[in-house]
């Protein structure tokens, strides 16, 4: 799930401009817009990453984390996943578990690790 599919991070924004009491004319001066664009800022659903730090800045409030890291844990995988390329001879020098060591050695494609050579 693209977790910016249910945010809109110009409402969010304005609301915590809000909470911070500050007016739009300082804020535009800490981001280096006009005031105009701050408006146009508070209607966007997405930016580009460099203004949205940028405003992070100027707020003290960190949006990255909002928007890609949500707080409702139901929407976080627990799940870490890992991609390893070994040729076949380099595996007993990792000193993996042998569970790893079984599963990349298996020819079950649908196993969550798997060995193959760059040939």
């Amino acid at each position: 799930m693209n977790p910016s599919q249910n945010i809109h991070i110009g409402s969010i924004i304005k609301k915590i401009l809000t909470e911070k009491s500050m007016t739009i004319a300082e804020f535009a001066r800490k981001i280096n817009r006009e005031r105009q664009t701050v408006y146009d800022i508070f209607e966007r659903k997405s930016m580009d990453i460099d203004l949205l730090i940028k405003i992070s800045d100027a707020l003290d409030y960190d949006f990255i984390h909002e928007v890609y890291f949500p707080k409702n844990a139901d929407t976080i995988s627990s799940k870490i996943f890992i991609a390893i390329e070994i040729e076949e001879r380099e595996i007993e020098k990792l000193k993996l578990p042998e569970e790893f060591v079984r599963l990349a050695r298996s020819e079950n494609k649908t196993s969550e690790i798997s060995t193959h050579s760059a040939e």
